[in-house]
C-alpha cells in the first residue's frame, strides 16, 4: 500500500473553506473559496474539465469543407466529361480551375458570413447562400475556362449548367447540415448554457429572449442573477441567486455565456462584475444595442449583439485535442516513467518515517479544489497549509527529497492528475488556496490572477520555461508569473503545447533555482 500524507483545509460549521489570509466577512473575493455545490452535479456532465462543448465552429468548419469538396468535384467532373467545353482541358488545368472555382465559393461565402449555423436552419437562407456560391464557382471556371481553353464553347447555357450543377451538390451539402444540426440540437449538444446577471429590465428582457430561443433547441437558461448593488425589481421567484451562487454554480456546472445585464450608465459596476466573473471559463458579454458606439470584438446571442469582455481560451475543436494531447503525452509518460518513480518510491521509503506521496488541494479549472500528487520530499509538519512558499535550505526538505526537486522527479506522480482530468500536461501552475506572496494574499494582490483558472493547471507551462521554475517569493515575480500565464492562455496552440514540452525536456527538466 502506498501512504499518503495529506494537507487539510479547516471548514467551519456552514461548509465555507478557510484559507489564510482569507479575509472575514461576506464573500467579495474574485473566486470562491468554498466548494460546496449549489446544484449536484458528477464528473460526467461536466465533460472532461469543460473542454470539449458542442461547437457551432466545428460543425461550420465539417460545412465548410463539404462546400470546397462538393465544387471542387462537381467542377471537375464537368471538365473531364467536356460538358463546358469542346477543348477538353489537361489534368493540371482542370485541378487549377477547380480548386481556383473552389476557393472562390467559400470565399465568397465566408465573406457573406453565411457558415453560421442559424443559416443552416432557416431553408431560405440555405438557399440563397447556395445559390451565391455557385454563382461565383461558375463565373471563375468560365474565367479561367477563357484563360487556358480559348477555343472553349462556354455560353450562358454553358454557364448557367455549371452553376447549377454547383448548386445542386451544394444544396446537398446543407440539407446533411440541416438534419445533423436539427438531430444535435434535438439532444442539448449544442444548446448554450447562459447566464444573466442583473435583474433589471435589460436582465429580464434577455431572460425572456432567451427562454423564447430556448424551445428551438439554442440556448438553456442557467439563471437570472442579481447584481448585488444594481436594480432588483425583478419578481423574487425569477432570480435564480446572487454572483456568489452563480460562482457556486460554475464550479459543478458547465456555463458558456455570462451576460452581464448592466446599463452603460454602471460602467464601472459592470467592469467590477466582469472581474469576479473573469475566472469562469465562459464567455462574458454585454449588451451594446444601447450604447451608441460599435466595437470590433462582437458576438451574436439569439440575433443580439453582444460586446466580448472574455473569451473561452479554446474555440471550436482545441478542447478536443487539448483533451486528447493530455490523456495521449500523460499515458505514454506514465508508461516511460513507471521505473523511475518506482526508484523513487523506495527512495522515499527507505529513507525514513513518512509517507511516500504527498496530497494537497490545489486550485483548478474554474475554481475547483483538487488534491495534487507529489512524491514527498520533505518531512511531514501537520501545521502546514502550504500557503507560505518553501524557502530555500528548509530544514525539512530531506536529502532524497532535494533530489527529487532539483530533478522534477517529485512532480511525476501529476501524470495520475492529468489522467483524472483535474490538470493538463501543459498550463498554468496550480496554486494553495490563499497562498501568501510577502504577507498578502496572491489572488488579492494581481487582479488578473483569477482568470488563470480559465484553463486547467498544467505540470510544466509557459511560466516555468521562462524563469518561473523557482519559488514565488516577490510580488515582482508574483506580477510575471501572472502575466505569462494569461500570455499563454491567450495564444494557445498545439504547437506551442508541443514546444513547452520539448523545452521543459531538454532544457527545464532540472533548474539551479529549485529547491
Amino acid at each position: 500500500m502506498v501512504m499518503v500524507a495529506e494537507q487539510r483545509i479547516s471548514r467551519d460549521p456552514n461548509g465555507s473553506a478557510e484559507y489564510p489570509g482569507q479575509k472575514p466577512g461576506p464573500d467579495t473575493s474574485p473566486y470562491p473559496f468554498t466548494i460546496e455545490p449549489f446544484v449536484q452535479l458528477n464528473r460526467d456532465q461536466l465533460g472532461p474539465a469543460g473542454l470539449i462543448r458542442g461547437s457551432f465552429g466545428f460543425i461550420n468548419r465539417i460545412v465548410m469543407l463539404i462546400d470546397a469538396t462538393a465544387a471542387f468535384v462537381t467542377l471537375l467532373l464537368i471538365q473531364k466529361l467536356s460538358i463546358l467545353s469542346a477543348t477538353t482541358l489537361n489534368w493540371p488545368q482542370s485541378l487549377i480551375v477547380g480548386m481556383a472555382a473552389s476557393a472562390a465559393t467559400i470565399g465568397l461565402l465566408r465573406a457573406a458570413r453565411a457558415y453560421r449555423v442559424e443559416r443552416y436552419a432557416d431553408l431560405g437562407a440555405s438557399i440563397y447562400d447556395v445559390a451565391r456560391g455557385a454563382l461565383a464557382a461558375a463565373g471563375v471556371t468560365l474565367a479561367l475556362l477563357w484563360t487556358y481553353a480559348p477555343g472553349a464553347d462556354a455560353r450562358p447555357v454553358h454557364l448557367f449548367g455549371a452553376g447549377s450543377a454547383v448548386f445542386a451538390s451544394l444544396m446537398s451539402g446543407r440539407l446533411l447540415a440541416r438534419i445533423v444540426h436539427h438531430h444535435l440540437l434535438k439532444r442539448g449538444f449544442l444548446r448554450r448554457r447562459v447566464a444573466i446577471i442583473g435583474s433589471g429590465m435589460l436582465g429580464r428582457e434577455i431572460a425572456a429572449h432567451i427562454r423564447r430561443e430556448q424551445e428551438r433547441g439554442n440556448y438553456t437558461l442557467v439563471g437570472l442573477f442579481g447584481d448585488e448593488v444594481g436594480d432588483v425589481s425583478a419578481q423574487p421567484r425569477e432570480i435564480a441567486g446572487t454572483v456568489r451562487d452563480l460562482r457556486h454554480i460554475a464550479q459543478h456546472r458547465q456555463i458558456d455565456m455570462i451576460v452581464l445585464a448592466l446599463p452603460w450608465s454602471r460602467a464601472e459596476q459592470i467592469f467590477e462584475l466582469a472581474a469576479q466573473v473573469q475566472w469562469i471559463s465562459a464567455d462574458v458579454v454585454v449588451p451594446i444595442e444601447t450604447s451608441g458606439f460599435v466595437p470590433q470584438s462582437l458576438t451574436r446571442l439569439g440575433g443580439r449583439d453582444m460586446l466580448l469582455l472574455a473569451s473561452h481560451p479554446f474555440r471550436g475543436t482545441q478542447g478536443l485535442v487539448k483533451v486528447i494531447e493530455d490523456y495521449v503525452v500523460a499515458a505514454f509518460g506514465l508508461l516511460l516513467a513507471l521505473p523511475i518513480m518506482l526508484f523513487a518510491a523506495i527512495a522515499v521509503r527507505l529513507e525514513g518515517e513518512g509517507p511516500i506521496l504527498f496530497r494537497q488541494p490545489r486550485l483548478g479549472f474554474n475554481g475547483r479544489l483538487f488534491h495534487i500528487y507529489k512524491f514527498r520530499t520533505m518531512t511531514v509538519d501537520p501545521a502546514d497549509d502550504g500557503s507560505v512558499a518553501v524557502e530555500r535550505g528548509s530544514p525539512r526538505i530531506t536529502r532524497i527529497g532535494a533530489l527529487l526537486r532539483r530533478s522534477s522527479i517529485d512532480e511525476l506522480p501529476q501524470l495520475f492528475n492529468v489522467l483524472r482530468g483535474e490538470m493538463s500536461i501543459v498550463g498554468p501552475r496550480p496554486h494553495v488556496p490563499g497562498m501568501l506572496i510577502e504577507g498578502d494574499v496572491y489572488s488579492e494582490m494581481v487582479r488578473s490572477y483569477a482568470a488563470r483558472h480559465r484553463m486547467k493547471p498544467g505540470i510544466t507551462g509557459w511560466a516555468q520555461i521562462n524563469g518561473m521554475r523557482g519559488g514565488i517569493d516577490t510580488a515582482e515575480k508574483a506580477r510575471r508569473n501572472v502575466d505569462l500565464d494569461l500570455h499563454y492562455a491567450r495564444n494557445w496552440s498545439l504547437r506551442l503545447d508541443l514546444w513547452i514540452m520539448r523545452r521543459t525536456l531538454t532544457r527545464n527538466l532540472i533548474g539551479r533555482d529549485i529547491f
